[in-house]
């Protein structure tokens, strides 16, 4: 399965928990990259993430949507939507996830993916509690990983 990240996971993630990224086998589009190069000043390349090329034209959205979504989450869903049968996007930004859902492709927010990663046991469970705990401090619905921690104790 193919794990597609947008800007928001990779920044929230840097952020608190740079260490995990060499774990797990994520991809990108060259937009996501570049804005997290301007926005943080690294090079997500030091963490061996592919840059996939952009597709476009698949995916038929109305003008509303594509009002509410940038280009580069416009590249992302096309991209998701070529691949849906084998791929996971991973994006906290709920306009996106929604319009994914309405698509048939799979979407999680940063904390629903920390707990796949741990049911997967590509994290294990005490990675993934420190990593949400943390993540906790700045992430922008915190009671959302309330949930996901109260669902990981009766694992």
């Amino acid at each position: 399965m193919q794990i597609i990240v947008n800007a928001t996971f990779l920044i929230n993630t840097l952020r608190t928990e740079p260490e995990i990224l060499h774990k797990l086998k994520l991809s990108t589009i060259k937009s996501v990259a570049t804005e997290i190069e301007n926005e943080l000043g690294i090079d997500i390349n030091d963490f061996k993430i592919p840059i996939i090329q952009t597709e476009s034209g698949k995916l038929d959205l109305s003008n509303e949507r594509k009002e509410r979504l940038s280009k580069t989450d416009i590249n992302l869903l096309e991209i998701c939507y070529t691949h849906r049968k084998r791929c996971i996007l991973v994006s906290d930004d709920l306009i996106l996830k929604n319009t994914a859902s309405e698509n048939d492709i799979k979407c999680y927010t940063t904390p629903e993916f920390a707990a796949h990663q741990l049911k997967k046991s590509e994290i294990s469970k005490t990675q993934c509690v420190k990593y949400l705990n943390i993540l906790k401090k700045i992430y922008i619905r915190p009671g959302d990983i309330d949930k996901i921690l109260k669902r990981i104790e009766s694992w």
